[in-house]
């Protein structure tokens, strides 16, 4: 009897403790867009690693990346993804925002953003890319950005291009249909064009600028991330240990991947927590090359500390 009455009350204790954790729970509202650069976030909510943390973790899904600043300015969101060229524009808009996280970085092995053409139409170098109409995911987006740059690399005007706004989603239909003569893709869009030969590779473009970039970085508002320090800091520490987690249990991880998005993506990408003010600086370079900025960007303006 006297062990029953101990079972009970220390369970008891226990949910009182667990309901007062819960309620000191700091909670933070997430934006992430359908792709597998978020999965750190992903794993961490599923896994508990937001929970251990003091995190109350609510994760929304955003359709278009651009539309996250919005959202953070008008507190619908704490955190929320981005890249280094929406973050040096939201600066240079006056915009307070800061990264306090890496997402991905673009490497050359494996590389996952490709200029993809469609089939039917010869194109065996940037040259021939003159006077095609090649859909971008965005004016002055990371792709529009180093297509750009690497058009100039190879000796292409961009102007010659004729370079108009599609989705990522949309991009095979647009193929398809002729509407577009090429894209630059990233995976997993870019198999499902390649697979059923609706296009065909010309160019790893992102990793022939540069074979090591930072792709994707996580923000928010400085007035929020000065008001919650540690929960910041909780939710990088949560994105180190769900990267970790990915590398270790691969396949668990893409199980989690397709019960938030309901895709997997077909390549590992590389997850890096870490932010160097070096990295924005140098799209701050390419975006003073292809004419979208006037003046040096200073990263370390850039990064939460």
């Amino acid at each position: 009897m006297l062990k029953k009455l101990m079972r009970v009350l220390l369970l008891t204790l226990l949910a009182q403790t667990a309901t007062l954790a819960a309620a000191q729970a700091t909670k933070v509202a997430v934006g992430y867009v359908p792709a597998g650069d978020w999965l750190p976030a992903l794993v961490a909510k599923d896994k508990g690693f937001f929970d251990k943390r003091g995190l109350d973790v609510t994760l929304t899904k955003v359709a278009i990346i651009s539309n996250i600043p919005a959202a953070l300015m008008s507190d619908s969101l704490n955190i929320g993804v981005s890249t280094p060229t929406v973050l040096i524009d939201a600066a240079e808009s006056g915009l307070d925002l800061a990264a306090i996280s890496g997402g991905t970085r673009f490497v050359k092995n494996p590389a996952i953003f490709s200029v993809v053409v469609r089939t039917g139409v010869t194109v065996k170098t940037a040259k021939d890319l003159e006077g095609k109409r090649l859909g971008v995911p965005g004016m002055r987006s990371i792709a529009d950005v180093l297509l750009r740059k690497w058009l100039l690399d190879n000796g292409v005007q961009p102007s010659k291009v004729n370079l108009v706004e599609a989705s990522f989603p949309q991009m095979k239909d647009l193929l398809k249909g002729g509407t577009v003569d090429a894209v630059a893709v990233l995976e997993p869009f870019r198999s499902r064009i390649v697979a059923d030969q609706t296009g065909y590779r010309l160019a790893d473009y992102v990793a022939e600028v540069n074979p090591d970039l930072l792709g994707g970085v996580w923000v928010a508002r400085r007035q929020w991330l000065t008001a919650n320090p540690k929960a910041a800091q909780a939710f990088r520490d949560a994105l180190s240990e769900a990267a970790d987690f990915i590398g270790k249990n691969t396949e668990e991880a893409r199980a989690i991947e397709l019960k938030y998005l309901g895709f997997t993506t077909p390549v590992a990408l590389p997850y890096a927590v870490g932010l160097n003010p070096a990295d924005f600086e140098l799209y701050g370079r390419f975006a003073r090359e292809v004419g979208y900025l006037q003046k040096p960007v200073d990263g370390s303006k850039l990064i939460w500390k």
